[in-house]
């Protein structure tokens, strides 16, 4: 009896871990731009009453729109109850 094991019994199981990681990591980083455009107009006021407001501002704005399209499929598991 062989103890030795095959290149894709070994594969299997790192391919597997890898896209467990990969999935985590995307639903973890959807997550995160969801809720930080949530959160976000909530500096905008404050931002207008900066003295170089308008950059800030548009930058607000910039990276409320990169957090929407990142962020526009998070949802919470069917499970949720």
């Amino acid at each position: 009896m062989s103890t030795e094991m095959s290149p894709s019994t070994v594969r299997a199981p790192v391919e597997a871990a890898a896209t467990q990681f990969r999935e985590l990591t995307i639903s973890g980083v959807r997550a995160t731009a969801f809720w930080t455009a949530v959160v976000l107009p909530f500096a905008y006021i404050p931002a207008m009453y900066m003295l170089d407001g308008s950059t800030v501002l548009l930058a607000l704005l910039a990276l409320h729109m990169i957090c929407v399209v990142i962020g526009h499929e998070h949802n919470l598991p069917a499970d949720h109850s």
